[in-house]
């Protein structure tokens, strides 16, 4: 039986780091808790979590600050930012630290657990996976399409396959793409990341103990080559395994056998290794990090991904596979990309790849209401010069970019003793919203709009006094400050900023 995953939940509000811990725990997981940022640090070491799940905005260190400290500890780790007050910023400024993904609140327990277990799954760190069908590659790359070709003939042998590509191209999903069409295919497909576990542990999960080898070995414990015997092992980051391991990483490949630590007899496996790597395996053998023995070893079949940059035909084929994924997630109907979408698409250069893409076209479904996707949706991810000279869309699409709700009076009495909810449109000002209105947002806002109306809108029923707005929101004090600075540079009316005021 596999290890129960673990996660870590950090959180300053001991409700929401409570609720999540036990949606997690419910699925199966094994959690525990940090109630700050410092915390959390204290906490973890490579290896020691699956994925970390933390709050943005936390007394301290802050949701973004933790991530860029954990993904320097230990880059493999998943972290996913939670959040009531997102905007597109925080979003890609979270992306860019290495994040992998972001949840808007509120989230339904069931969201919360997809997504660890999505972050976990693709990370590919430490685990074991049933026999399934062969994963399908889409492209329309005529040199992506040799590659697989290639992949394809390789996989009826038990040749050692090395797969070299940047981050986010998809090396293991051609790595189980390749075990599933093997004969290898109803044995185990094991895949560990060897920069993701320490240099004192990774020898034992690799090659096992026995036990007593080690303080606190009460038992033996079969490493991951055992575990792969008569299927597929899968090396990730290939290129991190420190040198004192790759003399016996040679050997066990040379010598089809592993010696367990505390051992005293060589244990005969039968494996295919697949070793993973986003570095230059030449280069670092001429720089001593690698030895040159094992590189050709492993080297046997060398496949290459092209970066997704050099995949320009994909760009569509992969944007609208990602949007009918998460439309239908969301139960929401497939979007059509826009001919100004598209060409944005081209416009970036996706240094994280397939991921990045994924993330982003996740976004744009989620954030637009509509069925028609527009390089508005991507604004966020653009620089101004990659807007420039983008084609306009016909006039008959925009009609379906992103509608808004139907302009409408509001009622001229504030929320009456039989609980009914007036509804409130945002275009109108804020001024003529009865003081005391309990309002009920209309569909069709993206979510910093809906973020700042709903501050706008509590801080003119209260007559400007932040503090009181802090409260009633339950954020902090300064978020309200920083949020009204930002709103006012904005050109937005800011409700009694003639007199706003704490306290």
């Amino acid at each position: 039986m596999a290890n129960p995953l673990r996660v870590l939940v950090v959180d300053d509000d001991p409700g929401m780091r409570e609720g999540m811990a036990m949606s997690l725990k419910r699925a199966g997981f094994v959690t525990e808790q940090a109630r700050s940022g410092e915390d959390a640090l204290r906490m973890t070491r490579p290896g020691a979590f699956d994925a970390v799940v933390t709050d943005l905005r936390m007394t301290g260190m802050d949701g973004l600050q933790l991530t860029a400290r954990l993904k320097a500890l230990d880059s493999g780790l998943p972290v996913l930012l939670v959040t009531a007050f997102g905007s597109l910023d925080t979003a890609r400024e979270a992306m860019r630290l290495g994040a992998f993904d972001y949840l808007s609140k509120p989230f339904s327990p069931d969201e919360l657990v997809q997504a660890v277990r999505k972050a976990i799954s693709s990370d590919g760190r430490l685990k074991a996976e049933e026999p399934g069908e062969a994963p399908v590659i889409l492209t329309q790359d005529p040199v992506l399409a040799e590659t697989l070709a290639l992949a394809r003939r390789a996989a009826d042998s038990r040749a050692t396959i090395l797969i070299q590509a940047e981050s986010g191209t998809g090396k293991e999903l051609l790595a189980k793409l390749i075990h599933a069409s093997s004969p290898r295919r109803k044995s185990a497909f094991v895949a560990i990341n060897c920069a993701a576990i320490p240099e004192n542990l990774l020898e034992s999960e690799l090659f096992g103990f026995e036990k007593g080898a080690f303080t606190g070995a009460t038992s033996a414990k079969a490493g991951r080559f055992e575990q792969a015997d008569g299927g597929t092992l899968v090396l990730d980051e290939i290129g991190e395994l420190p040198l004192g391991l790759q003399g016996k990483l040679l050997r066990a490949i040379q010598e089809r056998t592993v010696d367990r630590l505390g051992g005293n007899r060589p244990i005969a496996v039968d494996v295919r290794i697949i070793a993973l790597t986003n570095r230059d395996l030449v280069t670092e053998v001429k720089e001593g990090r690698f030895r040159e023995d094992l590189y050709y070893r492993l080297n046997v079949i060398p496949l290459r991904l092209p970066p997704l940059r050099e995949r320009t035909a994909d760009l569509d084929l992969l944007a609208l596979h990602f949007a009918e994924r998460y439309a239908r997630d969301n139960d929401r109907p497939t979007p059509r990309l826009s001919p100004s979408f598209q060409a944005a698409l081209t416009r970036h250069p996706w240094p994280g790849n397939i991921r990045e893409l994924e993330n982003a076209i996740q976004r744009c479904v989620v954030l637009n209401p509509g069925d028609l996707l527009t390089e508005k949706d991507l604004r966020w991810l653009l620089d101004p010069a990659q807007l420039e000279g983008l084609p306009e869309d016909p006039p008959e699409l925009a009609e379906t970019a992103r509608p808004l709700p139907d302009p409408r009076p509001l009622p001229p009495e504030p929320l009456t003793s039989d609980g009914r909810i007036h509804v409130a449109d945002p275009r109108i000002p804020l001024q003529q919203v009865p003081l005391g209105t309990l309002v009920a947002l209309p569909l069709g806002l993206s979510l910093p709009e809906l973020e700042r109306f709903w501050l706008l809108s509590t801080l003119g029923a209260l007559e400007g006094n932040r503090t009181h707005c802090s409260q009633k929101l339950d954020i902090a004090l300064r978020t309200v400050r920083n949020k009204i600075n930002e709103y006012r540079a904005d050109g937005f009316e800011i409700p009694g900023s003639g007199k706003d005021k704490d306290g």
